[in-house]
């Protein structure tokens, strides 16, 4: 048995082989369950604490100085009394004083640009009033969803307000083009250019403020590497490769020698610092009683509590057996669902308000 408590990415799927009988063929296959498990499947199941995360998103606010004039059915805006625009601008909206149409504006110079279709009516704006607005911001790349009860918080008075997620309908009721020092909700939009998700403030911001942002992340895909081979002195850290590309990898991954042990015979090493693709330091001393001179391999670990490791075993055993009546099949199903609702019950149990009667209720006896 592994002398770690986690279970790095190649051993699951060293055990997942014993389990479900499956050929060595099948290798390739079994890493993209696994990853399909641990990113996809479990993160569903809840709201697990390890998968919140929070940012911030700082809102513009709006510019409106001096006034604007534009011809109807053109494009060409010019501004005059004081306005200065920049870049920053281009993409943000704006809405013309007596027009009821908003448009995408794009700098052109300090005091002129340019609107995204003409505008629309019979009559020229000449010195009237506008406004330009940002109402749409970028996500953290790592954004999955909004927590249940929770999402963008506004602070006010030193008190969070979630702002509701709209659904077309209430958007359609109650977007607005005229921007707010208080927001009232958002909704999702399109991706930006750099595949983040976008979401839309409701309504824009008037003035600068900052929305806190509590969601849950996405995982990225586990991986494992045994390019090359290793030297290891005996009680050193060090490790030298020969056709080694340990830049690939991170630090907090973890090496195995392989010849001293595989699947639940494995023990692992946590990397500490990795300096080039042939030298790295692993964080405790090589084995006291041998050097190592071999194939290795280099894994990367759930970023999840332990006690769902199991869960990708048997998540993946599901997947793979199709006889519903093999009894490994009955058993990994039989797993799976124990270990999901079992981790539910604590995760639910960790903020219940009910007086603890016994010791067997008390959730730090329970951890």
């Amino acid at each position: 048995m592994s002398q770690i408590r986690t279970l790095p990415f190649s051993e699951i799927i060293e055990k997942i082989y014993d389990l479900s009988r499956s050929n060595i063929d099948q290798r390739s296959r079994i890493k993209g369950l696994v990853n399909e498990v641990y990113t996809l499947d479990i993160p569903k199941e809840y709201d697990w604490y390890w998968l919140k995360a929070s940012s911030g998103i700082s809102c513009i606010a709006e510019y409106k100085t001096g006034v604007v004039s534009i011809n109807t059915q053109d494009t060409a805006i010019l501004f005059n009394s004081g306005a200065v625009f920049t870049t920053a601008m281009t993409g943000r909206k704006i809405k013309f004083s007596g027009n009821s149409d908003v448009y995408d504006f794009t700098y052109v110079a300090a005091n002129s640009g340019s609107i995204n279709l003409p505008l629309s009516g019979s009559t020229n704006i000449s010195s009237g009033g506008y406004t330009i607005y940002k109402n749409i911001y970028s996500l953290p790349s790592d954004f999955d969803r909004f927590p249940v009860n929770g999402g963008l918080l506004f602070y006010s008075g030193g008190q969070p307000t979630p702002l509701p997620e709209l659904v077309d309908d209430d958007y359609y009721e109650q977007a607005t083009a005229s921007p707010s020092s208080v927001p009232e909700g958002c909704r999702f939009t399109e991706y930006d250019t750099a595949g983040n998700m976008q979401i839309e403030i409701i309504p824009p911001p008037s003035i600068a403020y900052i929305l806190q942002n509590e969601y849950i992340k996405t995982l990225n895909p586990m991986y494992e590497n045994t390019m090359g081979t290793v030297v290891i002195t005996s009680n050193q850290t060090a490790v030298t490769g020969t056709g080694t590309v340990f830049l690939q990898m991170n630090t907090g991954d973890y090496l195995r020698a392989d010849s001293f042990g595989e699947k639940g015979e494995s023990v692992w090493y946590k990397i500490s610092a990795i300096s080039s693709d042939t030298n790295l330091t692993l964080s405790t001393v090589f084995r006291k009683d041998s050097g190592y001179s071999g194939s290795f391999t280099i894994s990367s670990e759930p970023k999840m509590p332990y006690k769902f490791h199991n869960g990708l075993i048997y998540g993946v055993i599901r997947k793979i057996l199709s006889d519903e009546k093999d009894p490994m099949l009955m058993y990994a199903n039989a797993e799976w669902m124990k270990i999901i609702t079992d981790n539910k019950v604590l995760e639910q149990s960790r903020h219940a308000k009910d007086d603890v009667e016994t010791i067997a209720e008390d959730i730090n006896y329970r951890r």
